[in-house]
């Protein structure tokens, strides 16, 4: 199998995914665990890279949940602002 292979697939699930039902958070709780059920299985090579694939994961999704918290505060100021005088 090819990584173009693997890409296929990505593809093809996507497409079939519709609406993603799980948040970025389940999935990677389920990496977690698919990570912890595996070790020792998986060479050490293989398991670091997708540390680094679940790496790339959390800190996307942290910085959406950051990004939502600004957000969140900037228009919380915005609608105290607009109640002062």
């Amino acid at each position: 199998m090819t990584q173009d292979d693997v890409l296929k697939m990505f593809r093809d699930g996507a497409e079939k995914l519709g609406p993603v039902k799980e948040s970025q958070r389940e999935i990677i709780l389920a990496l977690a665990d698919l990570l912890a059920n595996s070790r020792g299985r998986l060479s050490k090579e293989d398991f670091e890279r997708l540390v680094g694939i679940g790496s790339v994961l959390y800190q996307e999704g942290l910085a959406q949940y950051n990004a939502r918290q600004e957000m969140d505060s900037l228009m919380l100021k915005s609608i105290d602002d607009r109640g002062t005088p």
